[in-house]
Parts: structure tokens; sequence; C-alpha cells
């Protein structure tokens, strides 16, 4: 999973506290700015939404080109500003100029959200977890499991109060930012790899995989309705977890593409798992051809994914190198993904 997780949380009394006594001071300013410049109401409850461009149609060229997470600032962002350019943009940093300039330039911008932690840092994060126009405060998962140091897993079951909030936030998410191309979903996978959780004993397999479905059914639809795609950070292994729809293959064939962090020196698994064909067949806009996305820590690992054949995208990129970003280390070329949504 990537870092951009914000401030851990543990119970919903302290989640609220952090929010209150830690992220408040820092965020005072931009609390007032949003009062005055967002929505106060979900996207579905008013007139205005933005219109749907034309499907990207990636019928060019997949070779594998730089991308770059930046979850802090995102001045170098710019250097992606190229049609092909693929940048992704964090919790509170996503109306920067610079993501703008590079939707401008032809790039395309994924947000990133992480629907299974129970960490509210964050806008679109704050409106999924607590009370909020799209619905009640979301429920722990039965047995109040925490993940990691960052939170607790989320009741993410099939019919749970946030599976009916997520496509509110989702599209508020594309209302309030017309230079987004999608999401980066992080931690969604047909199974869990947090480090505090015992997959062999937890209780419900079936339950997750279902709930991990569920919010990838609702990103699709989404998606589909404004012409974006996404990508899942989160592991959609046959037999391990399973792939979908075909639990014996891997990959997720409602998701663009999928995600691989710091695996070097792993590429011999990696590399069938990203040319699984299953990613992205039910995609109309990417229509079967994944945009999978590596980031490693060495530039010896960056070679191997990027000479797999298997990755639309990749960069040597360390987590210490999240918050700033990562320069990019070769030429951008056009892809046919989107760049940005029509005001």
């Amino acid at each position: 999973m990537t870092v951009d997780h914000g401030r851990p949380t543990r119970t919903r009394v302290q989640r609220l506290g952090a929010v209150l006594a830690v992220v408040a001071v820092a965020l005072l300013i931009d609390v007032a700015v949003v009062a005055e410049t967002r929505p106060a109401v979900p996207p579905s409850m008013v007139t205005t939404t933005p219109s749907s461009p034309s499907a990207g149609s990636p019928d060019t060229d997949l070779s594998a080109q730089p991308a770059g997470l930046f979850y802090g600032s995102s001045s170098g962002a710019l250097a992606y500003a190229h049609p092909g350019g693929l940048v992704v943009a964090g919790r509170e940093n996503f109306q920067d100029r610079a993501f703008e300039d590079v939707s401008a330039a032809g790039g395309t911008v994924l947000i990133y959200l992480d629907a299974v932690i129970d960490n509210p840092h964050g806008r679109y994060h704050d409106m999924l977890i607590n009370a909020s126009p799209c619905g009640p405060a979301t429920a722990l998962w039965p047995g109040d499991y925490r993940a990691n140091t960052f939170g607790y897993l989320n009741d993410i079951r099939v019919g749970s109060v946030l599976q009916g909030k997520f496509r509110c936030v989702l599209e508020a998410m594309v209302a309030e930012n017309p230079h987004m191309a999608g999401w980066f979903a992080d931690d969604v996978g047909s199974r869990s790899w947090f480090p505090d959780i015992d997959w062999a004993s937890f209780p419900d397999k079936a339950a997750y995989r279902a709930g991990a479905i569920a919010l990838t059914q609702t990103l699709r639809s989404v998606a589909d309705q404004y012409g974006l795609v996404f990508i899942v950070n989160g592991t959609w292994t046959a037999n391990d977890g399973g792939g979908y729809p075909n639990t014996a293959k891997s990959g997720n064939a409602l998701a663009d593409g999928g995600f691989v962090e710091h695996h070097d020196g792993e590429i011999d698994f990696f590399q069938p798992y990203a040319c699984s064909p299953q990613w992205a067949a039910q995609s109309p806009v990417t229509r079967g051809r994944a945009i999978n996305y590596a980031v490693t820590n060495t530039a010896a690992g960056r070679a191997e994914y990027v000479e797999s054949g298997c990755f639309a995208y990749v960069n040597q990129q360390p987590a210490s190198a999240y918050d700033g970003g990562v320069a990019p280390w070769g030429r951008f070329h056009t892809t046919g993904l989107p760049s940005r949504v029509s005001p």
C-alpha cells in the first residue's frame, strides 16, 4: 500500500479528536476556502454536473514511460505535463495548479482514495468515513481489526454504509476536479495484506472479497459515466484471493490496471501477473489494454519492470519520495488515455 494515509486513527472518538486537534489548525485556512468554493451537497443532488468527455482509447503506445506519486509537494508534477504523462495526487493537494497544468498539457491525473482503511484525513476520506451529505458515519469491520499503524479495517461488506456512500463520494470528486482522469484506489484487493491482520485466521474471506469487488464495480460505473479510468493498489492474484471474475486468473477485469509497489527482483511473478488478459477486460475506456504501474526502490528494479513489456508506467520512487514526487527518467509518448473532464 502507498503511504498517503495521513495520520493514524484508532477509534471513532479518537479519529474525530485527531481531525479536530491535529488537522484542524493546519487546515483552518483551507477549510474556509472549501466552504466558499466547493458544493455543500453531493453532485448527485445539484443540477449541474460535469459533461462526459469522449472515452479514452489507448490504441497508440502503451510501452513503459515515467509516472510519479505526489502526495505532498506538487511542484515536481510539472515535469509530467506532457501527453502521456501520469501523476497521482494525494489526499489534500489534488486541486494544486500543477495537476491542472498536467491535465491541460494532455497528461493523466489520478486522485488517491482509500476506502478500506479507517482514516478520514483529507476531504474525500472525511466525506466517506464521517457523517456527510453522502450519508451517516461508516462502521468498522466487526471485531475492530487494526490493519496497520494508519487505521482499522472499514466495514466494506456488501450492503454496508460505506458501500452505500461510495458512489456519492466518487461523484463529488468528479464534480469538484474537472482536471482529474480517474482514481488511484489504494488497498483494494481480493485479500488483505495488511501487516496487523492475520489473513489465515480472518473469519470471512468471502465477504472481504465480495466487498472489494463491489468497490471496483462502483468505481467502474462512475468511471464509465465520465470516461475515466482507475487503477488498484491491492492484489488480484489467481488462487490467492483470486482474480475477478475468474478466480483462477490474475487481474480484475473492472480495473484499468494494477499497481506493483517495491517488488524489485520479483519480476518472474509480477510479469505474468500484470500481463494477465483479465485486467481491464470490462473497461470500455481501456478495452482490455491494462495501464499497470510499478514503482521500485532501485534503478535495476525499474529496468526489469520497463523491460517486462507489461507495465505502461514505471519509475524508481522509494516510499520516502512519495511526498515530494520523483523526476521522470525518460521521454513521454501519447497513450490515448483520458486527460481532463470537460467543465
